[in-house]
């Protein structure tokens, strides 16, 4: 445990493909999750969490790096099987959270999923690593997993040895240090079948009464199922293999809760649940995030993530907090948990986007905060402010205005609407402003037909695997 004087523990559950509509305290009165549930009756709840980009690497890249996809010039998901993309260092030119952190004096620990390169070898920054090399696959299988750079093979459950193997990273800190422990499940992720068949029975009698009906979006390019409409039982069966997942993660966030409570070092820990971006289970008509359309979308299922904050202490309980973050101040959060101030390798050219959000935490209000979030997929990029939000696709569209008091289901574009004029004016002006802030010209999104492409590797992948195995991942 560390001695007084120290700074806290730092607990970071990254978790893939988990909206914030499937959590009970987030309103979902069907799905079971008793352990994140108390977590925002413990700490603070987010009710306007967000991610900058609904899709993995680039998402993940924003919370490790704290900066946008077009300052690290990572736009999509990477497939690491790829050995052109999977054995590249895609963070080489950022200093990252652990990196950060170890040099604070942090023993950092990662069990489960990276997704931003070199996921076969130990990530810089770290003095321990459980993960998932190249692909990761179903959800109970035999696997070749990576425990400090030496393959292991396992017969079972993907989030049931992410939790032990994470226990067994709190067993090897070393007493005179802090620990920062990075967990990412996959269980939300597709495939949106195979999950633990006893969690499954526990949700046959469920109606998924906050799912909307499936009607099939125009744009529509599914993960996990193939496009049109679909018999009833076979969403079903899918509603219950996501919900079991949920249930999954949240068994293992409370083994680990437990752990820590029992040595004494939960309340010297903060402990953060999130996820890397949205889902949607049929919400506006597709299955997936953010490249489940094509275009690629910026829905607000797409955008949600869930935020459970618990400080050192938890000196605020069961709060709820309705003004806007995302991943990029949750980054500015750790830094600030732990004393360190964020520099690119030492340079300070290229500012960070975000801000802690220490004070929402500890009860307070920051001063002069902004509700406004911006975000960008490849070359599409959004402003979002509580009243409406822009969605821009360069360089010739189409573009989405959604007024999201009037239309919180995204249903009817105004861009060029004669009433919306100086709405949309006053969007493009600020989006602009941002990304000049915010945008290194070598890696910007606005070139990424020009930039190594990832995203299409990624994708001709997916759709040759569809042909050779009959599938739709």
């Amino acid at each position: 445990m560390p001695s007084a004087g120290q700074p806290p523990n730092i607990l970071l559950f990254l978790t893939d493909d988990h909206g914030a509509w499937a959590t009970g305290c987030y309103g979902n009165g069907e799905v079971r999750s008793p352990t994140l549930d108390r977590l925002a009756a413990t700490g603070a709840r987010f009710a306007e969490a967000f991610t900058p980009c609904p899709v993995c690497s680039p998402a993940r890249a924003c919370l490790l790096a704290g900066r946008t996809p077009s300052q690290v010039g990572i736009h999509d998901w990477l497939q690491e099987l790829e050995p052109e993309f999977g054995d590249r260092d895609w963070l080489a030119e950022e200093r990252t959270l652990p990196e950060l952190l170890r040099d604070a004096g942090y023993h950092c620990g990662l069990s489960g999923k990276w997704h931003l390169g070199r996921s076969h070898t130990t990530p810089r920054g770290f003095d321990w690593h459980f993960g998932l090399p190249r692909w990761q696959g179903g959800h109970i299988e035999e696997y070749e997993y990576v425990l400090n750079d030496a393959l292991l093979r396992l017969t079972g459950n993907k989030s049931a040895f992410i939790t032990d193997y994470a226990l067994q990273f709190l067993t090897e800190v070393p007493p005179d240090q802090p620990f920062f422990l990075n967990v990412g499940y996959i269980s939300t992720h597709s495939p949106y079948l195979g999950q633990d068949p006893g969690l499954v029975a526990t949700y046959a009698d469920t109606t998924f009464g906050d799912i909307p009906p499936y009607r099939p979006h125009q744009w529509q390019k599914n993960e996990g199922l193939a496009n049109g409409e679909h018999p009833r039982e076979d969403l079903l069966a899918r509603y219950r293999n996501y919900y079991a997942a949920v249930s999954e993660i949240d068994r293992g966030v409370g083994r680990i809760l437990d752990r820590l409570a029992a040595s004494g070092q939960l309340d010297n820990t903060l402990v953060i649940y999130t996820a890397d971006h949205g889902c949607a289970l049929g919400h506006h008509g597709f299955w997936g995030k953010g490249n489940s359309t094509r275009p690629l979308n910026m829905y607000e299922t797409s955008l949600r993530v869930p935020l459970l904050v618990r400080a050192p202490g938890a000196r605020t309980t069961g709060v709820v907090i309705d003004r806007c973050v995302d991943h990029y101040d949750t980054f500015q959060l750790i830094c600030d948990y732990a004393g360190v101030w964020p520099t690119r390798n030492g340079r300070e050219d290229q500012p960070y986007p975000g801000r802690s959000y220490r004070g929402f935490v500890e009860g307070g209000t920051p001063a002069a905060w902004d509700d406004t979030r911006f975000g960008e997929y490849g070359d599409l990029r959004m402003i979002r402010t509580p009243q409406c939000k822009l969605v821009r696709r360069y360089p010739a569209g189409p573009d989405d205005l959604f007024d999201l008091l009037d239309d919180p289901g995204e249903t009817t574009n105004r861009c060029g609407e004669a009433r919306y004029a100086a709405v949309e004016s006053d969007l493009r002006a600020r989006l602009d402003a941002f990304y000049r802030e915010h945008d290194d010209p070598r890696h910007s999104g606005l070139r990424v037909k020009e930039l190594p492409q990832h995203n299409r590797a990624a994708e001709a992948w997916r759709d040759g695997l569809r042909e050779r195995r009959g599938l739709q991942l």
